[in-house]
């Protein structure tokens, strides 16, 4: 006996550290452009955007103090961080099964003695010692699999960041944009207003009619229209943007500058370093590496399993001198070993599951990777496509700003009919409402880069 224990232990010792059942992981090979959809070929070669810290891409300060209370109290960041904590729990759980388990017990039954007796009880107690063997790589595998859920978490923590970042920046440059389209707009209705005394004076004195006094008075009307809505939208952004800071809704204060700046060519950097730096792609990999470890620890089910128990302690029909050491002592060491024969399908099927929990893994990392790839193009067009925006709406602008001056000299002078003024305080608004839509929609797109590339988080936290 002492012999087989002995080859037991020995056999237990070497196989600590042997190989496991289940395919080992490999990344899949997944073929990637050479170039981004729409990346200028001037960047080739440049270091991409997204290597940049989030400070130095959104360099507001109002900006930067806002993104840095987002991620230290908002919500969504605070719950990444929790679930992550979890993780790192569940990983210690799973490791736990690799090594020895001791314990106490106390045991009784009831013991017949000589026929016509009384029943009494014995007792056993002392403390015990466990350990399965683990031969087949079965706990080992669940481990490897804790440790890449792990690894997913605080992925999930680094995409919850970005997403946050990006969050914060477009509520940020919304706000700028809605709360200049109110400025445009209260200007134009105030130039709307001065309009309309020098026409009811006009008309007083017989000069203009009272059809065109009410056709200012129609149009200011609608200016002034616009300026509840615009309100509504202002407020709705800043309740939006405190729950992501974790405040209270409420009024959000800040001086946003009217202009941005940034490079006039983004370098997006290669496709393939979008394996290694995107959070949702490192995460999807993770899954995979999980999802492969849990094909090992399947399959090692249908082997064997060794175990090693020992019990050192006393006993004796009185509980008292068990637990005060006086019981005849006892001891108990010995292996088992368990072997599955029939289980009605279970372990096969536990397998098969996950073959296809691997397999669909598989295809969500590639999913994963192609949607990446759709929303650095769509990023990339997006950013080229604004600064064009840009500098039409400005030239419009100017234009509209110079037809306004003239229509009004004219008007003043009565070398052209009310109308004309009419459709160019209509033109004057619709550019400048169009100019801040596409600062807002310019400053939209650096954001959408930014996080499309995988930027957005501190290089300390990766």
């Amino acid at each position: 006996m002492n012999r087989f224990l002995s080859l037991t232990v020995a056999l237990a010792l070497g196989v600590l550290t042997g190989c496991a059942v289940g395919p080992d992981y490999q990344r899949p090979e997944e073929p990637l452009p050479a170039a981004f959809r729409a990346a200028p070929p001037e960047t080739a070669g440049q270091p991409s955007i997204a290597e940049l810290n989030w400070q130095a891409v959104f360099a507001d300060p109002p900006l930067q103090a806002l993104i840095a209370e987002a991620l230290a109290a908002g919500p969504d960041a605070l719950l990444a961080a929790a679930k992550m904590r979890e993780a790192e729990a569940q990983a210690g759980i799973a490791r736990a099964p690799l090594f020895p388990q001791a314990q106490l017990s106390l045991n009784t039954s009831a013991t017949a003695r000589v026929p016509g007796d009384q029943y009494t009880a014995t007792y056993l107690g002392g403390a015990g010692i466990s350990w399965e063997i683990d031969l087949w790589g079965r706990y080992r595998r669940a481990n490897e699999a804790a440790q890449a859920e792990f690894l997913a978490s605080q992925e999930n923590l680094h995409g919850v960041r970005a997403s946050l970042i990006g969050s914060v920046a477009t509520y940020y440059y919304q706000l700028a944009a809605l709360r200049e389209i109110h400025t445009v707009t209260q200007r134009s209705a105030d130039n709307q207003r001065e309009v309309l005394r020098l026409v009811k004076r006009l008309s007083a004195a017989g000069i203009s009619s009272a059809a065109e006094e009410r056709q200012q008075e129609s149009a200011l009307g609608a200016t002034e229209a616009r300026l509840p809505a615009l309100r509504r939208q202002i407020a709705e952004a800043e309740n939006a943007l405190s729950i992501l800071l974790g405040r209270h809704p409420g009024a959000i204060v800040f001086e946003t500058p009217s202009s941005l700046v940034i490079p006039n060519l983004a370098p997006p950097g290669l496709p393939a370093a979008l394996l290694e730096r995107r959070p949702d792609i490192r995460k999807a990999e993770a899954g995979l590496v999980a999802a492969n470890a849990r094909v090992g620890e399947a399959k090692a089910l249908f082997f064997p399993s060794l175990s090693l128990t020992a019990i050192f302690g006393g006993v004796s029909t009185s509980l008292n001198d068990v637990l005060n050491g006086r019981a005849p002592a006892v001891a108990s060491v010995g292996p088992g070993l368990l072997q599955p024969l029939f289980a009605g399908g279970r372990i096969y099927f536990n397998r098969e599951a996950a073959l296809a929990r691997l397999e669909q893994a598989l295809i969500s990392y590639r999913k994963t990777i192609l949607g990446a790839l759709s929303e650095v193009a769509d990023s990339l067009t997006a950013f080229e496509t604004t600064a064009e925006a840009m500098d039409i709406q400005a030239r419009r602008v100017e234009s509209s700003r110079e037809a306004m001056r003239l229509a009004d000299l004219r008007f003043r002078a009565g070398t052209t009919s009310f109308l004309e003024v009419l459709d160019a305080q209509r033109q004057l608004l619709s550019a400048e409402t169009d100019q801040a839509q596409s600062l807002f929609d310019r400053r939209s797109a650096l954001v959408r880069l930014y996080i499309a590339l995988g930027g957005g988080w501190p290089e300390s936290t990766r």
